[in-house]
């Protein structure tokens, strides 16, 4: 587990005491596609722990979304999860259900939006802007 030692002091800043199953879980978000659902992640976190359940993986994602430490996107009804490691916006296909990280934020610090709410005496802490479209490949394949 390449990033062991990096969730472990992630899970320790949140006060979450560090688990072989919540760091197995913390790696599959880290090795597969930007987000994935409870299914898939439990699939992969229990071939590093060796016996993870499914309601343990569901229950451990709930406390790492709870601490901050991974994002819960709803696509079409099926929770999906992904690492919070940096703040990014994302892109949603309705179609194929592909979230995608933007490279930068989309507001910003100096964004035309930011900008007016400071004007009006809003300062904004955080924010997560999901945008949903469909995607290049899908529209190809229409």
């Amino acid at each position: 587990m390449p990033d062991a030692g990096r969730f472990a002091t992630l899970l320790k800043q949140a006060r979450l005491r560090v688990t072989p199953q919540r760091l197995a879980i913390l790696q599959a978000l880290a090795t597969g596609k930007h987000v994935a659902t409870c299914q898939a992640i439990w699939a992969r976190a229990r071939r590093a722990t060796g016996g993870l359940g499914q309601m343990t993986t569901y229950r451990i994602l709930e406390r790492l979304h709870a601490a901050g430490l991974i994002e819960q996107f709803d696509l079409g009804g099926v929770a999906h999860f992904g690492l919070a490691d940096r703040h990014h916006d994302h892109v949603i296909c309705q179609r194929c259900g592909s979230v995608e990280p933007t490279e930068t934020c989309l507001l910003g610090p100096h964004g035309d939006l930011t900008a007016r709410l400071r004007r009006s005496g809003f300062v904004v802490k955080h924010h997560r802007l999901d945008l949903y479209g469909v995607c290049r490949a899908c529209r190809a394949g229409t």
